[in-house]
Parts: structure tokens; C-alpha cells; sequence
């Protein structure tokens, strides 16, 4: 299936009996309680180990208070949630948006720390891709950092909750994946200065320092190793740090990251398989948006294991599946084609298609269960 041999990669044999099945969720402080154990309920039945519930996302509730950032609705979702997971006997993960940053006070209190694209406008005044929560802190930025450990441990420290999941720990795409190009109405053949991030003052002075090179001169900035290095570290270094945080409080690191660890440089800035003190990696191998064929998913899933492997990453891997991307009837080999490229269990993205999608429940509970 690949071009070049990936043989001998089989992930961190530490983790051997650590094989678990997985699902995204998306929380609400206002989900009726029946709701909620209703996805719990059937997640258990069907095989369903831990669930990666969404606590912060993109239009988050709250969070106007410019002298108080804690996030009280994510700390209300997972406080809903825990005796839930508990009660059906499921991990309890809290899934948050990191980069990815729209909350209110924190745009109006701090503008600057937003990145910036190589046309020198700040993402907090454009729409990128058309999309009102594509608003992008600058992984650069020490405050950033230290913003995020706080958002980290508030969520870490609450009992009950097994882990912190990262998502949106990248860059805005340079590039869409390259089969919504026409949904989304661009052309993408290059990268261009709209969608390319972050020119901020302070990454541009950063650089120059280490190089003595403004990369606002760079005729391609795309081919210039130094650049996209400063870059691809700047989100290794938050999401490292992060995971060392989350640790602190006894808890689980994972991170939600692009398809392969190539794809992933290339089109996000996001270099994963250098996100060496995380326990779990979960790429998001949605195939038919990359224009690739089912068999894809074990290609993309071998060059992460290989990737984090050859770089002595502390954790694992699992790949992460769209349920619009695998019919009922092809669930089984596209199920075997990650676990053959060395991914320690499934991840299913959502529950919500999973509950609306005919026969799923069932078709999930024979591969996960053999019933």
C-alpha cells in the first residue's frame, strides 16, 4: 500500500494492553440528562471504552467577564457528565479547542495575542474560510501558553475526569484537505498570503533574532525551512507543555491532530509526531476529504506509528474515523486497515452520526463487541 517500507513499526509496546474504543461527543450544559445518559447507555452496549467529550468549543457559552477567564460552562458540562460515565462505567475524557480560541473577553482583552496572516490582518477581522470561529491564538506567544495551562487545569483537576483532549492544537489551514476545496469555494494550488498564519509582531521579531530575516521578505515563505520550522515548533513546544500539565493533576494527555504527520506539516503547520509527551494521539483520518481511497486509512495510520516511534514519543496511537466515511457495509475492513497499520483501538467521530446514522449502533457492537 505504501510506497516506501514502513516494516518494523508497531507503536510503543509499553502500551500493549492499553487498547481501547473511542468517541467524540459534543457537551452541553443545557443537554437534557436523558440525552446524556442516553449516549452513554449505548456507547457501553456497543463496545465503547472512554469518550472524548467536547467541553470548549467554538461558540463557547459565557466567558464575557474581562477580570475572569475560567471557563464555568466547560467545568458545568463535565460536572453534568461525570456520574454519567461513571454510572455506565466509561473514561471521561474533557475535549477543548486550544489554538482555537474564540471566547469573548479574551478577544476583547487581548487582540494582540491573535495570529496574524501575511497580508498583516489579524484573523479576529476577517472570516476565514467563511468560518464566524477560525480565530487563532499565536502559539508563539508566552501568554498563550500560560493561558492555556489555565484552561488545562481547571478542567484536569475536577475528580471523575480520566483526561484533557487537545483538538485544534495546529495552525488555521495554509491549505484545506484537498477534497473540500470546491465546497468551500477556494483554489488552493499554493500557499497564499491570506491563509498563511502567523506574521505577528512578535513571531516576525522572534525569528529575526534567531535568523536576521523578517519573514514578511520571504518572496515563498512555504520554502524556507527555517520558517516553517519556527512554526511547526512554536506548536510542538504548546502542546508539550500542555500535556505536562495535565499530567501534573495524575490526568490523561491526548491530542485530536491532522490525517499524517506529512499531510499534517504541509497543511496546518502541525508537526504531531514531535508531540513526544502526550499518551495518545488520535489523527483524524477522514479519508474522503483528502480524495483518498478506504486503504489510505492504514497508509496514513503506519506513517504516524513509524513517525512517533522513530522519535521515541511517550505515548500511542488511535486512529480517528469519520462515520459519513465508513459505510455500515465496509465498517469491518476499514476498521481492519487502521488496527493493521498499528493503531491501538477506533475512534469514532461523532456519537451524534453514530445515533443518527440507520444500523450504526449495531454494526458498531458486532466489531467491537462480536455480538
Amino acid at each position: 500500500m505504501l510506497a516506501v517500507s514502513l516494516a518494523g513499526c508497531s507503536g510503543n509496546a509499553e502500551n500493549e494492553n492499553s487498547v481501547k474504543n473511542w468517541a467524540w461527543l459534543a457537551g452541553d450544559s443545557d443537554m437534557p440528562a436523558d440525552e446524556l445518559d442516553n449516549y452513554f447507555k449505548k456507547a457501553k452496549e456497543s463496545g465503547i471504552d472512554a469518550i472524548l467529550l467536547q467541553v470548549h468549543g467554538g461558540y463557547p457559552k459565557g466567558m464575557e467577564d474581562t477580570t475572569d477567564f475560567t471557563d464555568y460552562d466547560a467545568i458545568r458540562i463535565l460536572e453534568n457528565a461525570v456520574p454519567v460515565a461513571k454510572k455506565y462505567d466509561i473514561e471521561l475524557h474533557a475535549w477543548m479547542w486550544t489554538v482555537n480560541r474564540c471566547e469573548k473577553n479574551l478577544r476583547a482583552a487581548h487582540p494582540d495575542w491573535y495570529m496574524v496572516n501575511a497580508n498583516d490582518t489579524s484573523c479576529l477581522d476577517i472570516k476565514l474560510y467563511n468560518r464566524e470561529h477560525y480565530r487563532w491564538l499565536c502559539p508563539s506567544r508566552p501568554e498563550t501558553l500560560e493561558y492555556l495551562k489555565e484552561r488545562v487545569a481547571e478542567l484536569a483537576k475536577i475528580d471523575g475526569v480520566a483526561g484533557v483532549h487537545l483538538d485544534f492544537i495546529r495552525y488555521p489551514d495554509a491549505i484545506l484537505p484537498y477534497g473540500l476545496h470546491e465546497s468551500r469555494g477556494v483554489v488552493q494550488d499554493k500557499v497564499y498570503p491570506h491563509w498563511d498564519h502567523c506574521y505577528c509582531g512578535h513571531c516576525r521579531a522572534e525569528f529575526e533574532k534567531l535568523t536576521g530575516i523578517d519573514p514578511m521578505d520571504l518572496e515563498d515563505p512555504t520554502s524556507n525551512p527555517e520558517w516553517m520550522k519556527f512554526r511547526w515548533d512554536a506548536v510542538v513546544n504548546i502542546a508539550n507543555e500542555l500535556a505536562r500539565e495535565i499530567k501534573k493533576y495524575g490526568k490523561v494527555s491526548s491530542a485530536a491532530v491532522f490525517a499524517s504527520p506529512s499531510e499534517s506539516r504541509k497543511l496546518v503547520r502541525q508537526d504531531w509526531s514531535r508531540f513526544t509527551e502526550l499518551d495518545i494521539l488520535f489523527p483524524m483520518i477522514y479519508h474522503k476529504f483528502y480524495d483518498k481511497p478506504d486503504a489510505w486509512v492504514y497508509d496514513a495510520t503506519k506513517e504516524g506509528v513509524c513517525e512517533m516511534d522513530s522519535l521515541g514519543c511517550k505515548g500511542y496511537l488511535v486512529s480517528g474515523l469519520f462515520v459519513g466515511h465508513v459505510p455500515v457495509e465496509k465498517m469491518h475492513e476499514i476498521f481492519t486497515y487502521a488496527k493493521e497499520g498499528g493503531s491501538k483501538g477506533i475512534a469514532l467521530f461523532s456519537l451524534e452520526s453514530v445515533e443518527k446514522t440507520e444500523g450504526y449502533w449495531d454494526a458498531v457492537k458486532k466489531e467491537f463487541k462480536g455480538q
